[in-house]
């Protein structure tokens, strides 16, 4: 019998009864399966995630339940509400997937360079879906080496580095969907995982990854080799040597990042005496762009820089303008903060000495109070009608 554990509500002991607490229930979930009235496929599906994953299961379903004790639920308002969230999170993902896979070419063969794969006939798949398990942003290409065997290309795109903690675990799980899909079988399978924004500057920009899990669980076992690439930290020097041109927004995005051993304000320096070094490189890796590519390079830099331009101010012979005006507007953004944050601690310090500077003068008063009383100088009450008079003094000046 398929079980899961759910924690009865229970009333409040009194301290008599101790701290003993009703057992947890048991419900039968495969008789509750049968009552849903969906076909046996469909409650195959169901069974096989909710065992596979019974942990992030079972604390998402505990809760859910422990919120609605005592009110109704509108479960499929609630999944329609979270469908509209997702959508709106693909869209913002997809245009960015779809511009470095659909139109610059350049991307499948840094990728291929990388893993020394020289491969014919290639294709991209956008928003292919596992086992009935869509993923955000992921891009899958399709490729024959040259000796004609079959080569699949998988690329995830990841917003921010925050979610590198769960990435191996991921990759294996993604190596075990493929590995059970019969499109996959006998393919050679290259991982990767892109990274827009956060990674950390002590990072390689391409990572090569190792992972095995101590666990018996067929998803996460065996051994995995994957790239991570980290698009932050991208110099224009390695955009001009690997010829890539759809790299041009993140250049300028990676000013945003944390940085240990200079201030952000030179860093925005340094990028903008790189694109005055390269100008001319630069300037002929831009007219080589296609309008296609050209105006996928205007959706990543909405996305990115969150800032729309129209077609007649973004174009060839503006992009490098355009990026020099980016750097400007973080620098004063950055030194505007610095700005505000040396007020706001001259105000905090000014403020807190001042505090500190009356609570040790009326402690040294009390003092000098206190010794008086002890040498029969002043009674008790006197000395505190002094301190009440002393701090109403305080008060009006």
């Amino acid at each position: 019998m398929l079980n899961f554990f759910l924690m009865k509500k229970t009333p409040k002991s009194s301290p008599k009864q101790g701290t003993l607490v009703d057992p947890p229930t048991v419900i039968d979930l495969l008789k509750l399966l049968t009552e849903t009235k969906l076909s046996k496929n469909e409650q195959g599906i169901i069974k096989r995630r909710l065992l596979e994953n019974r942990g992030p299961f079972g604390k998402f379903l505990q809760l859910l339940l422990r919120w609605g004790f005592n009110q109704s639920i509108d479960i499929f308002e609630s999944l329609k509400e979270l469908e509209e969230k997702e959508k709106r999170e693909i869209r913002s993902f997809d245009s960015v997937a779809k511009v470095l896979s659909k139109d610059f070419p350049e991307l499948l063969d840094f990728i291929l360079q990388e893993y020394e794969v020289k491969a014919q006939k290639t294709k991209a798949l956008i928003g292919k879906e596992f086992i009935f398990i869509k993923r955000i942003a992921d891009v899958i290409f399709e490729a024959k080496d040259k000796n004609g065997n079959d080569v699949i290309i998988h690329l995830e795109i990841e917003r921010k580095y925050e979610s590198d903690e769960q990435m191996d675990k991921r990759k294996l799980e993604y190596r075990h969907l493929m590995e059970m899909d019969e499109g996959y079988e006998g393919k050679t399978i290259l991982c990767n995982v892109f990274y827009l924004k956060g990674s950390p500057r002590g990072k390689k920009v391409i990572e090569d990854r190792t992972v095995k899990l101590p666990t018996s669980d067929p998803r996460y076992s065996g051994e995995l080799k994957y790239k991570a690439y980290h698009l932050s930290l991208v110099t224009i020097d390695m955009m001009i040597e690997k010829k890539l041109p759809f790299l041009f927004p993140f250049i300028i995005q990676s000013e945003l990042q944390n940085i240990e051993n200079e201030t952000p304000v030179s860093h925005i320096e340094n990028i903008r005496q790189q694109i005055d070094k390269n100008e001319e490189a630069l300037t002929e890796m831009i007219e080589g762009i296609t309008e296609d590519q050209l105006e996928s390079l205007r959706t990543i830099v909405a996305y990115l820089w969150e800032r729309s331009y129209s077609g007649d101010v973004f174009n060839k012979s503006t992009l490098l303008k355009l990026m020099r005006e980016q750097l400007n507007l973080r620098q004063d953004d950055i030194q505007k903060g610095i700005a505000v944050g040396i007020t706001t601690g001259i105000t905090t310090g000014i403020t807190t000495g001042i505090a500190t500077g009356i609570a040790k003068r009326i402690a040294s008063e009390r003092a000098v109070a206190n010794r008086m009383v002890e040498q029969g100088k002043f009674t008790r009450e006197q000395m505190e009608d002094f301190l009440r008079e002393m701090e109403n003094y305080k008060n009006d000046s």
